[in-house]
């Protein structure tokens, strides 16, 4: 959802109930530690999160590098995953990074709202959308003189997690949120896409969806690359007329009938 597609497309603590609020009261230390338990995961699913999350660092980190120079004022951005643990922080300053140590804000802290409490990162968890909260209706007090706007860092309806843009509770508020939900979009749409290790994670499930073995991925790989049969021949160590074969397999398993519907079914 973009942030001019609708009249509101954020939420506000004042827009919740009495109810809805006794929600964001922090967890105590005991009943904390119980909500956190382990995800339960399998380690496949676990591996495809540390690739994601690898992916979401490192294009939080490119897209701050592009915009830092457009930020006058001081700022800390927030890149957390889907359950609302610190990923990574950008620190518009070395002050402000010592701030965010003094306050023990760091990778592994979580903002979520049985931690934490109300923060924009838990409300945009809650809510579902843009989260604003402002100074001194955060629970956490090490916010108090900080606003802070936070997105979800969306595709289509998976939520991979979230990114907040925090800074001094003097600066006007409204330019931060058309600004966070572009980061966010920049993030899914351009960094994610361009970065090398989501693109051969995404490749290798593909390839995986059509039931390929592992000598036919391998294959698949170096014909995308656009490599001669010969070529693909001579570096895996299997001769011309094999890898003919294996590429007849491929395109009967992909239901392709030549290279130029092979690349477009996996690039498209």
């Amino acid at each position: 959802m973009r942030i001019f597609e609708t009249a509101r497309a954020w939420i506000v603590p004042g827009d919740l109930g009495a109810h809805e609020l006794e929600a964001f009261r922090p967890l105590g230390a005991g009943q904390a530690e119980l909500h956190n338990g382990s995800s339960g995961g399998t380690t496949a699913e676990q591996a495809k999160e540390h690739i994601y999350h690898r992916a979401m660092i490192s294009s939080i980190r490119s897209e701050m590098n592009k915009l830092s120079q457009l930020l006058s004022i001081p700022y800390v951005v927030f890149l957390t995953d889907k359950a609302g643990t610190i990923l990574e922080l950008v620190c518009s300053s070395q002050g402000t990074r010592e701030e965010m140590d003094q306050a023990e804000l760091r990778p592994g802290v979580s903002l979520c709202r049985q931690q934490s409490g109300m923060n924009a990162v838990s409300l945009a968890m809650e809510m579902n959308c843009i989260g604003v909260v402002r100074g001194t209706e955060h629970s956490d007090m090490t916010f108090k003189n900080w606003n802070c706007v936070c997105a979800p860092l969306q595709d289509n309806d998976t939520v991979y997690g979230y990114v907040d843009i925090s800074f001094n509770r003097g600066e006007p508020i409204e330019f931060a949120i058309p600004f966070v939900q572009q980061i966010a979009e920049n993030v899914m749409e351009k960094w994610m896409d361009k970065n090398p290790e989501m693109q051969q994670y995404r490749l290798e499930a593909a390839l995986q969806e059509y039931k390929l073995t592992a000598r036919e991925q391998e294959v698949a790989q170096l014909w995308l690359l656009e490599k001669s049969a010969l070529h693909i021949g001579s570096e895996l160590g299997i001769s011309e007329g094999t890898v003919r074969n294996m590429l007849k397999s491929i395109y009967s398993k992909m239901r392709v009938n030549d290279r130029w519907q092979f690349v477009k079914r996996l690039t498209s």
